[in-house]
């Protein structure tokens, strides 16, 4: 009996007890070792002033955007350095620049050769800052499916060229050169906005020329901004920015007198400073016998212009400001001007009483 018990506490203890002849006892688990970090697990240098990357299931476009897609906390480089808003975001499209052409570059040295070109007011494509400052309203004007349709029939095509693997074929929006030019000569600044890559866009304009100049360059422009400019916003900075979108802050820091012409709400953070436009289908325009289908497609920039020049002949006669002049042709602005128009008031009416209680104007949805 004595045996049988000290072979049960020896099985519970784990000891073996004298002269007893079972099987070793099995050593305890050692507790695992630690990775060794390897050389290029280093700390990012530049984590205090980015926001963490977005994991790829967010993005539908992970991978396929070369260089560094890094998005910067903007917020922290105008304080950090001391910088614009717009300084701080073209430091970001730099930046993006450098790490397209040296993938293996350092990336702290990068950040700094951006850092030192902003200071000196270096800016991708001609932005002029002076006229951005002065003008009564800035238009912002988006590219794809706003000014120009791409990859469709070739015999409707205003732009071919070779692109390497395909042709390249793009469809002017009707009116595109006159709405930019009467925009200018209403005052205006004008600038444009793709969400689509450097590359791409510059190619594109390389084709695309206004008086011989490429267009991202010609005199009327007073910036062009692409990708590389599309921003996130952390929630410390105010309501969390998820997708890469336009800021018009950039461009007008008060947001008081700029306005984006946009066929796509998703990619906007202001949505009162917004004008939707009816995407332009160059397929649809091609093929289309129906008159009024083609007149509609014919007539929607001059549309846009013909509001913009009300707008702003009411803000200058009554000293308002310009967004608030315009609010009633904005996305948000054209669901207040249904409500009312819906309970019977005259639309000239009902967007007078928009301007005069803005108020009345949601913020966003």
């Amino acid at each position: 009996m004595r045996a049988r018990i000290a072979l049960l506490l020896a099985g519970l203890t784990g000891l073996c007890p004298a002269g007893c002849s079972a099987p070793p006892c099995p050593e305890p688990p050692r507790p695992p070792t630690p990775p060794v970090p390897s050389p290029a697990a280093t700390v990012d240098p530049l984590a205090a002033i980015t926001i963490p990357a977005r994991p790829d299931w967010m993005d539908k476009y992970a991978g396929s955007t070369p260089g560094e897609v890094r998005f910067f906390h903007v917020t922290r480089l105008m304080e950090t350095y001391d910088l614009s808003r717009a300084a701080a975001v073209e430091l970001q499209n730099h930046y993006r620049d450098a790490t397209r052409a040296d993938p293996d570059g350092d990336r702290q040295t990068q950040f700094d050769a951006a850092l030192a070109r902003v200071r000196k007011g270096e800016y991708e494509s001609p932005r002029r800052l002076g006229r951005l400052k002065a003008a009564p309203f800035i238009v912002v004007l988006d590219l794809d499916e706003t000014l120009y349709d791409q990859y469709y029939e070739a015999d409707c095509a205003d732009v071919t060229y070779d692109a390497g693997e395909k042709t390249k074929r793009i469809k002017l929006t009707p009116g595109w050169e006159a709405a930019i030019d009467r925009l200018v000569t209403l005052g205006g600044a004008v600038v444009i906005f793709s969400a689509n890559l450097d590359d791409t866009n510059y190619r594109n304009f390389d084709h695309i020329q206004k008086e011989g100049v490429p267009l991202h360059a010609h005199e009327s422009l007073s910036g062009f901004l692409t990708n590389s400019h599309l921003v996130l916003q952390h929630k410390d900075e105010g309501e969390p920015i998820l997708r890469p979108s336009k800021d018009l802050r950039i461009l007008d820091e008060t947001l008081k007198r700029v306005i984006l012409v946009d066929d796509n709400p998703l990619r906007v953070v202001q949505r009162r400073n917004l004008r939707v436009f009816k995407k332009f289908d160059a397929d649809t325009y091609c093929r289309t016998d129906d008159v009024a289908v083609k007149k509609a497609y014919d007539e929607a920039l001059r549309v846009v212009v013909d509001e913009v020049e009300e707008a702003a002949a009411y803000a200058e006669a009554e000293g308002v400001d310009f967004v608030i002049a315009y609010a009633p042709y904005t996305q948000m602005g054209r669901i207040a001007m249904g409500q009312l128009v819906g309970q019977g008031m005259p639309e000239t009416d009902a967007r007078a009483m928009l301007r005069r209680r803005p108020e009345l104007i949601d913020d966003d949805f």
